[in-house]
C-alpha cells in the first residue's frame, strides 16, 4: 500500500503538459484553455517545482491578453473579439476566476506579487461582475445584450465570491479611499438569501431546492459564503463564517450528507464492472469505514449511487473542512484509494480506476491529498484550492493594485487642481 504520492512523476507529468501540446480530446474544451493553465502551473506549484523567469513572464503577459475592454478574462485567445468592443463578449467567471490565481501563483517574489495585478481592470471587472448578479441573488456566467445568462448554477456564485476576495479584501473598510462604494459591491446578501434556497430534503445542495443534491454543488455553495466574510489578510486554513451559518439552514444534515459520500471500495467488482455509471457496491454503514475495520480503500462519490470518483475526495472532504467538520471522516482510507487506486504510473491522477490521468483529476487529486497534509506538497487553502504561499501572494497583488489604483487617482486629482489653477489664471 503507498503512503505517499510519486512526487517525481508526477512533476515530469505536469511538466509534459505544461512543455508540449495537450492530446487531441482536449481540443473540444479549447474555450477553457486558461482553466487548463492554471491546473498545470498550480499543480507544478503544489509539487514545488518552479518555473524560470522567461515562464512566468510570459505566462503573465498570456494572461492579461485575455482580458476584455469591458471587464472580466476570456478563456482563451479564440474567444477573443480582437479590436471590437462589443457587449456580445465571451469574457465569463471561470475564466476570470482562474486568470486571477494563474497571475498570483505566476509570481515568485514578494516584489513581483506585489505587481502581480498590475494591468488588471479592476474597477471594471467589479462592475461587469456586479451585472451578473440576478435579483435572487444569484449570478449568471456570461453577459449578452446586459442581461446575465447561464443558469443558475452554484460555481457561478462561488466563483464571484472568491473573485469579489481576491480584488476587494474587505469591502466594508476603505471604500471611500478608494474612490468606490456599494455600487462597485455585489449584493452580499443577496447571495446569501440565494445559497440559503438551495439545500435540499437530504441534507445536500442543489442548483434549486426540489433538483437532486450533489457534492460538487455543496462545496461551491460553502465556498461562496466562507469567502464572502474571508478577512483580507488571512492564509489561515478556516475561520469562523457567520455567512456560513446564515446560508446554511441546517448545517447537520449537510454534514450526514456528506459523510454518506464515501464507501468501501472493491476492486474485484468494480474490474467485472463495464457500466461507468453504475451503482454503488457497498453502502457502508457511518463509523464502519476503517482501516481498523478492513476498509483499506475508501472511494467518495458526488450522488447517491453513483461509482467513486477522483474529484469528490477534493469536494467532500474541502466543504467539510470549510464547515469544520473535517473530523467526521476517517482520511486515511481515502489517500489509500487516491495513491493505490487512481494514481497512475506515468504521474497524474485518473477519474477512476483504469482510467487514464487527466488535468481535472489529477489537480484535484493532488489538492485532496494536501488537504490530508501530504509532505510531499505545499499547505492547501480550502477556499481558493491553492497553495497556501499563493494566498499570500494574491494578498500582496490586491495591495498592490489598490496602491496603484490610489496613486493614479491622485495623480489624476493633482493633474485636475493644476488645470483650475491654470484655468482662473
Amino acid at each position: 500500500m503507498a503512503t505517499s504520492i510519486d512526487r517525481a512523476k508526477h512533476i515530469k507529468y505536469w511538466q509534459r503538459c505544461f512543455t508540449s501540446y495537450l492530446p487531441s480530446p482536449y481540443t473540444a474544451n479549447d474555450s477553457t484553455r486558461l482553466t487548463f493553465a492554471y491546473f498545470i502551473v498550480s499543480a507544478l506549484d503544489l509539487l514545488s517545482a518552479p518555473l524560470t523567469p522567461q515562464d512566468r513572464s510570459s505566462i503573465r503577459s498570456w494572461v492579461l491578453s485575455l482580458q476584455h475592454p469591458q471587464g472580466g478574462f476570456c478563456g482563451s485567445p479564440t474567444h477573443m473579439l480582437a479590436g471590437q468592443h462589443s457587449t456580445k463578449a465571451s469574457a465569463n467567471l471561470a475564466a476570470t476566476f482562474f486568470a486571477l490565481l494563474l497571475l498570483g501563483v505566476a509570481a515568485e517574489t514578494d516584489d513581483e506579487a506585489a505587481a502581480a495585478f498590475a494591468g488588471v481592470e479592476r474597477r471594471k471587472l467589479l462592475r461587469w461582475m456586479k451585472k451578473l448578479q440576478r435579483e435572487d441573488g444569484s449570478f449568471g456566467q456570461v453577459l449578452w445584450d446586459g442581461e446575465a445568462v447561464g443558469g443558475r448554477d452554484m460555481r457561478h456564485s462561488y466563483l464571484a465570491s472568491c473573485i469579489r476576495w481576491m480584488l476587494r479584501g474587505d469591502a466594508k473598510e476603505g471604500d471611500s479611499a478608494r474612490g468606490e462604494g456599494e455600487e462597485d459591491d455585489i449584493d452580499v446578501d443577496g447571495i446569501i438569501h440565494h445559497v440559503r434556497h438551495t439545500q435540499t430534503y437530504d441534507g445536500g445542495v442543489a442548483e434549486a431546492s426540489d433538483h437532486e443534491s450533489h457534492a460538487g454543488y455543496a462545496y461551491c455553495a460553502i465556498g461562496a459564503l466562507y469567502m464572502l466574510d474571508r478577512p483580507p489578510c488571512s492564509t489561515s486554513s478556516s475561520h469562523s463564517s457567520s455567512a456560513v451559518d446564515r446560508g446554511v439552514p441546517d448545517r447537520a444534515a449537510l454534514v450526514r450528507f456528506l459523510v454518506h459520500r464515501q464507501f468501501n471500495y472493491l476492486a474485484k467488482e468494480e474490474e467485472e464492472d463495464d457500466d461507468e455509471d453504475n451503482e454503488n457496491f457497498v453502502e457502508t454503514r457511518l463509523g464502519e469505514v476503517s482501516l481498523e475495520n478492513g476498509c483499506t480503500h475508501v472511494g467518495w462519490n458526488g450522488r447517491w449511487n453513483k461509482k467513486a470518483d477522483t474529484c469528490y475526495c477534493w469536494w467532500v472532504a474541502g466543504t467539510l473542512s470549510m464547515v469544520g467538520s473535517f473530523h467526521a471522516v476517517n482520511i486515511l482510507p481515502s489517500r489509500a484509494y487516491l495513491l493505490d487506486i487512481t494514481q497512475q504510473r506515468i504521474g497524474g491522477f485518473s477519474k477512476y480506476a483504469g482510467g487514464h490521468p487527466d488535468l481535472y483529476h489529477s489537480y484535484l487529486g493532488l489538492a485532496a491529498l494536501a488537504l490530508t497534509g501530504d509532505e510531499d506538497l505545499k499547505e492547501l487553502d480550502v477556499g481558493l484550492c491553492c497553495s497556501r504561499e499563493t494566498v499570500r501572494k494574491i494578498q500582496l497583488a490586491r495591495e498592490g493594485l489598490l496602491r496603484e489604483c490610489a496613486d493614479g487617482r491622485a495623480e489624476r486629482g493633482r493633474g485636475e487642481f493644476w488645470r483650475s489653477i491654470q484655468e482662473q489664471a
